[in-house]
């Protein structure tokens, strides 16, 4: 029997773009919302349309980027260099797309696009009805829901294009050294998930944060400036939540502030799961102010399970959609958590439109160390 892995749970505003971010709090009038659906019936009237992912790719264009850290195509080459069950265990993994596949390096998360293949496309209007539905929920709080003190999720946080956009990056990310890999253990076993990591790396085989990857002695990409803004937006649209509904003066006391300086990035299968476990690894500095642990969500839905001890049978479940945050701390940073089930096909057909992600759930977990 390999020995049980403890790996810690892994799924802005500002972009100038047709799909506005809410991932910040943000007043948006009612006129907003009658302007949009204005515009409905124009769009819905388009015969033609590009692709948000390849404009993300546009070479011609260069000036057209987001802001430093956060540029498409660019981290790859700047970068240089309770534990799971035994359900979540296989033997050898499919290593594919790289020089390198007898270590299983190189995973591309996204499948390459076959042009000769026409794919219908979600409409404009769906998008839209869609983009509508976030705004009104973000007006009325009504995407924000209260678990137990510290534990909140916060529903539809990343807007489509704040989708697309971190799913390239962890593709170029993941493509590069320091990349998705298949984690696991001196004896051969390994875990069903992809796994990379920004900032330190996580070890497996010693349940700690390390400089260098001991596998292939990379070093860990950092984290883009802007994943670290969506993380800090979505703590703070939870403070301004709690203060504002909960009657809490200080909302920091229930749920404290943090700075992200590690990530762990796991691509999940459609078959893929994750026993109830505790992320314990940060420093005790970290872990006595409890600093939070933000989670984002992207692709296909799971069914996260939590509790405080590590029995299934007894824990709780909520499910976990592409664009979701979950925020856990304070009282609630050392719940035992895992993930039972994925939700195969459960992917809005507009961001498999725009990535080509491959089948599967992505999460992002974010701490500081």
């Amino acid at each position: 029997m390999p020995k049980p892995l403890d790996l810690p749970f892994v799924t802005q505003p500002g972009y100038d773009n047709d799909f506005p971010s809410l991932s910040a709090r943000s007043e948006v009038s009612a006129r907003t919302i009658q302007m949009i659906q204005a515009q409905d019936a124009k769009e819905d009237n388009r015969t033609t349309y590009t692709p948000l992912v390849d404009m993300l790719h546009k070479k011609e264009e260069p000036s057209q980027t987001t802001s430093p850290g956060f540029q498409v195509g660019q981290f790859s080459q700047e970068v240089q260099s309770g534990k799971s069950t035994t359900e979540g265990i296989i033997g050898k993994g499919e290593y594919e797309n790289s020089d390198f596949q007898h270590k299983g390096f190189s995973f591309d998360i996204c499948e390459e696009r076959n042009r000769s293949v026409v794919k219908l496309k979600a409409p404009l209007h769906v998008k839209n009805r869609a983009m509508r539905n976030e705004m009104k929920r973000h007006m009325l709080g009504d995407n924000i829901k209260i678990f137990r003190p510290g534990m909140i999720l916060v529903k539809g946080y990343l807007s489509l294009m704040d989708q697309v956009k971190l799913i390239m990056s962890c593709r170029d990310l993941g493509r590069g050294p320091g990349g998705f890999y298949q984690p696991g253990y001196g004896d051969g076993a390994k875990l069903h998930l992809k796994m990379m990591c920004l900032g330190k790396n996580w070890d497996p085989e010693t349940s700690s944060y390390i400089d260098t990857r001991p596998i292939d002695e990379t070093k860990p990409p950092p984290i883009p400036d802007e994943f670290a803004r969506l993380v800090k937006g979505a703590i703070q649209e939870c403070h301004d939540y709690l203060e504002s509904n909960s009657k809490v003066r200080d909302a920091r006391n229930v749920l404290p502030s943090m700075s992200p300086d590690i990530c762990i990035i796991n691509f999940y299968t459609k078959t893929g799961k994750l026993g109830l476990h505790q992320d314990k690894d940060e420093s005790q500095e970290s872990l006595r102010r409890r600093l939070p642990v933000v989670s984002f969500s992207l692709g296909d839905s799971a069914d996260f399970v939590f509790g405080d001890q590590r029995d299934i049978e007894k824990a709780e479940k909520l499910i976990l959609a592409s664009g979701d945050a979950l925020i856990f701390g304070g009282e609630s940073r050392h719940i035992f958590h895992g993930v039972s089930a994925i939700y195969p096909d459960s992917a809005p057909k507009a961001l498999l439109d725009e990535t080509n992600l491959r089948p599967g759930r992505l999460n992002l977990t974010f701490r500081q160390y």
